[in-house]
């Protein structure tokens, strides 16, 4: 299997450089450092993870050849567009999920640091007497 570097990945894959990094970091993808200290992934880590990112070179008419009968021959098949958009919505179900626990933790982290409620409640005048 061929491997990349994570500027390949990037083009190659539909990811940002730093949620690739974040990846190896978390150990989501598995990698392996050279000698040199540079990383080296391979291709079929970044496709289990990650959709490949279209190519802006093939041509409309030869976007699609496989064997299998469509209703028109310039019609994609639906089941490989519902597949795709599927793979993407539920990538995107993921980084929601993700970012919720995320925001989540922040709460209880900000809810730890608060003080707790006084059992008497303070008065915004400071010259007001309770008589």
């Amino acid at each position: 299997m061929p491997k990349l570097s994570p500027r390949d990945a990037v083009k190659t894959y539909m990811v940002s450089r730093a949620t690739l990094m974040r990846a190896l970091s978390d150990g989501k993808i598995s990698a392996e450092k050279t000698d040199a200290g540079h990383w080296k992934i391979e291709t079929a880590e970044l496709a289990r993870v990650y959709a490949p990112r279209p190519s802006s070179r093939t041509r409309p008419d030869q976007s699609n050849r496989d064997d299998t009968p469509h209703a028109s021959p310039a019609e994609p098949p639906l089941d490989h567009d519902l597949a795709v958009r599927l793979a993407r919505a539920e990538t995107a179900l993921e980084a929601e999920r993700e970012k919720t626990a995320m925001l989540q933790r922040h709460l209880d982290d900000v809810r730890r640091m608060l003080p707790p409620p006084d059992a008497k409640p303070r008065r915004w005048w400071p010259w007001h007497t309770d008589r």
